[in-house]
């Protein structure tokens, strides 16, 4: 008897076992719709549950308590990244044209207000590509290092976030640079996708956010690919470095409802 035909007599014998676990002896059809994670516990707690479950998909994230605090941990984040790229270029002038170049959405669309100014102050310039059909223009944002971008929904069982594209967000800013920073309101952050379709099927705007969206993009960490070893090797088709920030804009879009309510005439 060949190798080959003693293996495959293994095989046979073994799935003859009556006690074999797979495949169960009967099926039933499933009745209800199931999760596949879950998360618990009130915004502190599902960020904690996202900062740890991005950790594990070789990204990082911070979470401070206000828009004003998360300002800046971003220029603080961004500041301390320009430097590490100078720092691994290991010359005696590490400054180079382009270095302070930042890919963004138009900053009117990130949840953090005053970020333009901020930003500009500390010497960035902000790129905010708005078509990219043409070489040049595609060119001209190649060499750029470093992304902003808001998001639509982060989820917290997966440590992902949900981004659309669209006029004056283009994914350009969390697809093409080196290290992608991300701005993510605790008002963003569900527990679980099927919470935030959930929540958009009932206000009846799932369909129309898939309609108005160029794209429709779920991000979970930085790039990552592996050969037939299983080796794996980050930021070959996108950012190899990806930090989220979360702050807790709730409270002050509880009081902005609260003032509007106060200010609608009887």
């Amino acid at each position: 008897m060949s190798a080959r035909d003693e293996i495959l007599g293994r095989l046979r014998s073994a799935l003859k076992d009556p006690n074999l676990r797979y495949p169960p002896p009967e099926t039933t059809r499933l009745t209800q719709r199931m999760t596949v994670t879950q998360a618990r516990g009130d915004r502190w707690a599902l960020a904690a549950r996202f900062r740890q479950e991005l950790e594990i998909l070789h990204g990082s994230a911070e979470w401070v308590e206000t828009a004003a605090e998360a300002r800046m941990a971003i220029i603080a984040r961004l500041t301390t990244w320009v430097k590490e790229e100078q720092a691994e270029r290991r010359i005696e002038n590490p400054n180079q044209r382009g270095d302070w170049d930042l890919l963004t959405w138009d900053p009117e669309l990130l949840p953090v207000s005053g970020l333009a100014a901020a930003l500009t102050d500390v010497g960035f310039r902000l790129v905010i590509p708005t078509d990219l059909h043409k070489v040049g223009d595609r060119e001209s944002i190649r060499n750029v290092r470093l992304g902003i971008s808001g998001v639509d929904a982060a989820f917290a069982s997966t440590g992902s976030v949900l981004v659309g594209g669209g006029i004056r967000r283009s994914r350009a800013a969390s697809l093409t640079p080196f290290r992608h920073l991300m701005l993510i309101p605790l008002s963003k952050l569900y527990a679980t996708p099927e919470d935030w379709m959930a929540e958009r099927r009932t206000a009846g705007t799932l369909i129309s956010y898939l309609h108005e969206s160029a794209n429709v993009t779920i991000i979970s960490g930085p790039s990552k690919s592996a050969d037939i070893g299983g080796l794996l090797t980050l930021g070959v088709h996108g950012p190899k470095v990806v930090h989220a920030i979360l702050f807790d804009d709730i409270e002050a879009l509880i009081r902005s409802e609260a003032q509007r309510v106060d200010n609608t005439p009887d």
